[in-house]
Parts: structure tokens; C-alpha cells; sequence
């Protein structure tokens, strides 16, 4: 990973499937947006039509050929969006990232070393985000989806935690700020701790 020389600030948000990043990345860009800050939000698999192909492969192929297809994809998220955006100054938080791929590559018998090498030459982010939940309350809320992809099936979310903490120690050894938000609830304290996070953060770069 490599560090990126720009006035903006990258926010990675990862976590089990039905933990809540994107109702928290929304609370987080309205007050952020609120206080006038300039944010971009976007996602992974990226909304491309390598990013669209990504997600329907992901719901009948695994291993390897998955984590190369989702490495692609993020580099040219990384190309076409993020750095474009942070270049401009922006705060940019993408929901899932590198964090992503070591909980659900991993759970598809990907090692940690393939996936790592793999996205070696990605932007590195300023702040990364690590959000858990009881497995209880996961469950609850993916119970309430109408549609559900092969992940989020089956009651996976304590493997998920579990290779998220594997992930987490893996960044952590690379530097990588982490932050760890307990989701169960509580979104307006999460989000202005977050924030708090990220002003702080941002004015020691």
C-alpha cells in the first residue's frame, strides 16, 4: 500500500454484511456535509460495469479468480474515483475496501498473503474504519432484507467477525489507523465519534 499525496482525507468502512456501514456512511457525509466539508461517497464493487460483473460472479465463483476479478475492480476505483476525488481535496469514504477482501476472500480460502500481495499497490487509507456488532443483532437486520448474496446466507457473521479481527491485526502491522466502532446502536454517538476521528486525523497529515 502506498500513501497518497493529496489534501484529502480517505475513509475505508468495512465490516460484517449487516453490521450498518451504510446507514452509518450516510449519518457521517450529512453532518460532515452539515459543517461544510466537501465528501464524496462510493463503494465496492464499484458502480462500473467491471464493478457490476464483479458482484454477479461473486454469487457462484470463490477463491482466487474472485479476489483477482475484486482486486481489479478496486484499482480502477482507486484510478477513476477516489484518487480524482482526493486530489480535489475531498473527505472520500467508500464503503468496503482492502479490510473487505481479507474478511470475505479469506472466508472463500484465499490466504491473507495472496490477498495482501494482491492489493499491494492500492492507496493505503487515513483512516480505517472496522465496524462490528453482536452476531444477534446482525442477524436481525439481514433477516430483514428482501434479497440476501451468498455471503450473508447460512448465519456467517461470526466467521466474519472473526477473519475481520485477522484483517484488522494484519493492517495494524502495516500502519494502518484503525478504528474500531461498536455498531449495536447508538448510530448519532457513532457517527460523531467518527467524525471527531476524522477532523482529528486529518489535521495531523
Amino acid at each position: 500500500m502506498f500513501i497518497h499525496n493529496t489534501n484529502g482525507f480517505f475513509v475505508a468502512v468495512d465490516g460484517p454484511n449487516g453490521v450498518g456501514k451504510s446507514t452509518l456512511i450516510e449519518v457521517i457525509e450529512s453532518k460532515m456535509v452539515s459543517a461544510g466539508y466537501d465528501v464524496y461517497t462510493t463503494k465496492e464493487p464499484a458502480n462500473t460495469d467491471l464493478g457490476s460483473f464483479v458482484k454477479k460472479f461473486a454469487e457462484s465463483h470463490s477463491g482466487i479468480s474472485l479476489a483477482c476479478l475484486v482486486a481489479a475492480d478496486r484499482y480502477e476505483h482507486i484510478a477513476n474515483e477516489i484518487l480524482f476525488a482526493l486530489k480535489s481535496g475531498k473527505l472520500v469514504i467508500t464503503d468496503r475496501y482492502i479490510l473487505s477482501s481479507l474478511i470475505l476472500q479469506e472466508m472463500d480460502g484465499v490466504s491473507n498473503t495472496f490477498i495482501l500481495n494482491l492489493n499491494s499497490e492500492i492507496i493505503k487509507p487515513d483512516l480505517q474504519l472496522a465496524v462490528y456488532a453482536d452476531v444477534q443483532v446482525i442477524q436481525r437486520r439481514l433477516s430483514e432484507r428482501r434479497e440476501l448474496t451468498r455471503f450473508e446466507k447460512g448465519d456467517r457473521s461470526s466467521q466474519e467477525l472473526f477473519y475481520m479481527e485477522k484483517g484488522i491485526a494484519e493492517l495494524e502491522s502495516r500502519n494502518v489507523n484503525v478504528m474500531r466502532i461498536n455498531n449495536n446502536g447508538n448510530l448519532e454517538i457513532n457517527a460523531e465519534k467518527v467524525i471527531l476521528q476524522i477532523i482529528n486525523s486529518w489535521r495531523l497529515k
